[in-house]
């Protein structure tokens, strides 16, 4: 775990670097870290990897293919984007989620939403999303909130004191949103940090991953992949959403719900 937690402190200095001076380079990276050039060249490796970077000799770059088309918005702004959409992806989600599960969710509009459409279960939620605090929640539902830094504009706990609590939790169902739904990239968003709360509530799931999407996000790509398509069982989506790309979803073994 503590391997783990100082790795992800060097993927968050090494892409701060990359963000202030659009180039880095091993050498200079292996000073800044205090880590062996071997070290850095498999960081450099694993975000290449991943999308989070391009990978050069010697160093590395920013992403290509960075869509500047997906900025991230303030919560309070998705709040009130695709809202009745949103709402009859939540009350749907609500119903494949059965009494006495742990459930986890992240952060985001629709689940925020989701957390109120859980009417009538008994449930506990185990959530990043901060927003849920100030949530009218039916009061069967449980409601634990991560700690760790904390992030006015997504209003959502992230970093290595949240990872690290989820890493001692399992749980029946995780439910995610998404800024971006790719049949290539697959799940993506526009905040790096969040990548890592995702697959961390991914890696301790005993049963399924539902996403969360609305129609804007299909066939989009956000910055940072969060999860590949492998990695998710079932797409709750709105009936504007096109249907060859719900007929993909399900021919990769994907469950697509159009409400």
């Amino acid at each position: 775990m503590a391997s783990s937690s100082i790795s992800y402190n060097r993927h968050m200095q090494i892409l701060d670097l990359l963000k202030k001076r659009g180039v880095v380079r091993v050498d200079e990276l292996s000073d800044v870290l205090d880590v062996s050039v071997v070290t850095v060249r498999r960081d450099l490796d694993y975000l290449n990897a991943r999308g989070f970077l391009v990978r050069t000799h010697g160093g590395a770059t920013g992403p290509k293919d960075q869509p500047a088309g997906i900025p991230e918005r303030d919560f309070t702004e998705k709040d009130v984007v695709n809202i009745a959409e949103k709402e009859r992806i939540a009350r749907k989600a609500a119903e494949l989620i059965s009494d006495d599960e742990i459930v986890f969710t992240n952060s985001g509009s629709t689940v925020a939403l989701f957390l109120r459409a859980l009417r009538g279960k008994r449930v506990r939620v185990i959530t990043n999303n901060a927003a849920a605090i100030e949530s009218r929640l039916d009061p069967l539902v449980e409601l634990m909130i991560l700690g760790g830094e904390y992030r006015e504009q997504s209003r959502s706990f992230v970093g290595e004191f949240a990872i690290n609590t989820l890493r001692d939790i399992y749980s029946s169902n995780t439910i995610l949103g998404t800024n971006g739904l790719s049949l290539e990239r697959g799940l993506t968003t526009t905040v790096y940090q969040e990548c890592a709360v995702n697959q961390a509530m991914i890696e301790n799931t005993h049963g399924k991953v539902i996403v969360l999407a609305d129609n804007s996000k299909m066939d989009r790509i956000a910055n940072f992949v969060s999860a590949s398509l492998d990695q998710i069982d079932i797409v709750v989506t709105d009936d504007k959403c096109p249907e060859r790309f719900a007929n993909e979803l399900e021919s990769m073994g994907i469950t697509a719900y159009l409400v």
